[in-house]
């Protein structure tokens, strides 16, 4: 019985992205959808698409290219025992995501170019990826991994130890692991890990790993350590030595990098204005208690500033000062970092002391506490409520003799209410809060801080800046100062580059293009004078920025001609043109 070509291309195009059906003198009887996408077909023959012989090319796969000169890959069959005779032509476009040769191609070459490594092992246990990136964290190269089974590839006898077959069988994913599955040279490479299954309409496909490398992070970490405990070590053998001030707060008076692990003291803390005084007199009164001190204030505001501060004054001034960002180290290394480890706790653990144990009787400073991970803040809250602690892996209980002052950058309440602080954390740590208020809702002391980082800069750069211009401290005090007090050092810091020798004012012109913008709108616009006469406004205006260049200069005429792209020469008649004098 003849097949009809409409429904032999239909059983045909599962197995192929485009189908053509032709007859016994080739012309074209039917294609699928995928083809109609590829090209108009319409009253035209299939030779006219791609000239070539059929007949020679029965069985076999070949590159061809159309007209326009796109790609495909054909393959052609011929059913000669249908009556009539048909042709069955395959084609698949490289170029085309629907092709799954395509699709795979692109997808591993993306995640040859991100930094986290990956591994995928397929339902057998074999690896079927291994990414650039997993080649670097781990020191090998990917023809020997790819097409091992995983467990083989990193030396486990039995299979059951491999956690990609503990997840294929599970199905459910590991999170968030801390191990060294390689060694280099007798050194645990350690990585941060996650594992997961590959689950298709229900039946598990294979597993794949996404992995990071915290080997160099811990090692900086404990070198980090390491040297905070031989100085501190050396610290105390001066104190018993008796080469240390009596007096913790003597050390209010020094203006060097103090010899705790501090560089400031409330000495250090700028600004004139009654807000400031408050919020340092609060400081100095929390010091001389032994609670925890909870920091508040947007970034920029000088936390840590007021934390050394706070430790400086305090009972414990002699004794070591260590902070930590919370949210610059990751959860796994967290743990290990605050309470220490026991040898064997996981592979490649080794017994090492803790923060909270290397400080002592010191300060431990816990900045952006709002983005240490949950399960970390229990913890903490548990140390902080019993004053013990245990390292990773131990079981010795050790006493807690630090202060620990803890910062955010956010309002408490908000992190409470988006789940990214435990209510009962914060009481814990809130006994005594400090807030700090953005340099938006202190403008009063702006002038102030200006004239202090003017000050700082002169010397530093060679300069003898004595002011800013009425324009820009109008923009500066309409400015919102989101990045607060270290924004506004930074500003200034820039300015001070720029500006030349002999220039004595800031002004506007010394911004950066890239802060130019920040401060465009805020910049108050040159007065002109009103006139219904063009000519009379045109040479308000003109006075108005020749009288700004000169300002800008102080006078010098050199410079301020060459501001604004003139001759010395013609700024010369323009002066006396306008009834300009020099200031």
């Amino acid at each position: 019985m003849a097949m009809r070509a409409e429904t032999l291309g239909k059983l045909l195009t599962p197995f192929g992205a485009g189908i053509i059906v032709l007859d016994d003198k080739q012309r074209l009887l039917w294609m699928n959808q995928a083809v109609k996408t590829f090209f108009d077909t319409t009253g035209r023959t299939f030779k006219e698409f791609f000239p070539y012989e059929i007949d020679l090319t029965v069985d076999q796969v070949v590159t061809l290219h159309d007209p326009e000169g796109h790609q495909y890959l054909i393959s052609v069959t011929k059913i000669i025992d249908a009556n009539p005779c048909h042709t069955v032509i395959s084609l698949q476009r490289p170029s085309d995501f629907n092709y799954s040769a395509t699709k795979s191609y692109c997808l591993e070459t993306a995640l040859d170019q991100i930094n986290d490594g990956v591994v995928i092992s397929d339902f057998e246990g074999k690896i079927v990826l291994y990414n650039r990136a997993m080649e670097q964290l781990e020191e090998r190269n990917r023809s020997e991994m790819v097409g091992k089974f995983i467990w083989d590839a990193y030396g486990y006898k039995d299979p059951a130890q491999s956690e990609h077959r503990q997840v294929f069988n599970s199905a459910a994913p590991l999170l968030d692991r801390f191990s060294a599955h390689v060694y280099k040279n007798g050194r645990p490479l350690f990585t941060s890990y996650s594992t997961f299954p590959l689950v298709k309409d229900g039946e598990r496909l294979g597993v794949f790993s996404i992995c990071r490398n915290d080997t160099k992070l811990r090692e900086l970490l404990d070198e980090t350590i390491e040297l905070k405990k031989r100085f501190f070590a050396a610290r105390e053998a001066e104190d018993a030595a008796g080469m240390l001030p009596s007096k913790p707060h003597d050390f209010t008076s020094l203006r060097t990098p103090l010899n705790n692990g501090t560089h400031y003291t409330f000495s250090d803390i700028i600004g004139e204005g009654n807000t400031t005084r408050k919020t340092v007199n609060e400081a100095k009164a929390m010091a001389v208690l032994e609670s925890n001190i909870l920091i508040i204030g947007e970034t920029g505001t000088g936390k840590e500033l007021y934390a050394q501060s706070i430790h400086n004054y305090s009972s414990r001034g002699t004794k070591p000062f260590i902070g930590i960002n919370c949210a610059a180290i990751p959860e796994t290394l967290l743990e290990g970092i605050l309470f220490g480890t026991t040898k064997g706790a996981f592979t490649g653990a080794l017994d090492k002391s803790g923060l909270f144990e290397e400080t002592g009787s010191g300060t431990v400073f816990l900045d952006e506490l709002n983005s240490m991970p949950i399960s970390m803040q229990t913890k903490l809250l548990r140390v902080l409520q019993e004053r013990k602690f245990n390292r990773v892996g131990g079981t010795n209980l050790i006493t807690l003799k630090c202060r620990v002052i803890c910062a955010m950058n956010v309002d408490p309440e908000i992190s409470i209410r988006d789940g990214n602080l435990r209510q009962d954390l914060y009481f814990r740590v809130a006994g005594l809060s400090l807030y700090l208020l953005p340099l938006r809702e202190k403008k009063d002391e702006l002038k102030s801080l200006i004239h202090h980082y003017i000050k700082k800069y002169n010397s530093a750069v060679g300069r003898t800046i004595s002011n800013v211009s009425e324009e820009l401290s109008a923009a500066f005090q309409s400015y919102s100062w989101p990045g607060n007090i270290r924004e506004l050092e930074h500003v200034v810091e820039n300015l001070m580059v720029r500006a030349e020798e002999s220039d004595t004012i800031l002004e506007v012109g010394h911004l950066p293009d890239h802060l130019r913008h920040r401060f465009s709108e805020m910049v108050t616009e040159p007065y002109i004078e009103a006139s219904p006469d063009l000519n009379e406004a045109l040479g308000n205006l003109e006075r108005s920025i020749i009288q700004m260049a000169l300002r800008r200069r102080n006078g010098n005429l050199t410079a301020a001609s060459k501001d604004l792209g003139i001759i010395r020469q013609s700024l010369i008649y323009r002066m006396k043109r306008l009834g300009i004098e020099r200031p």
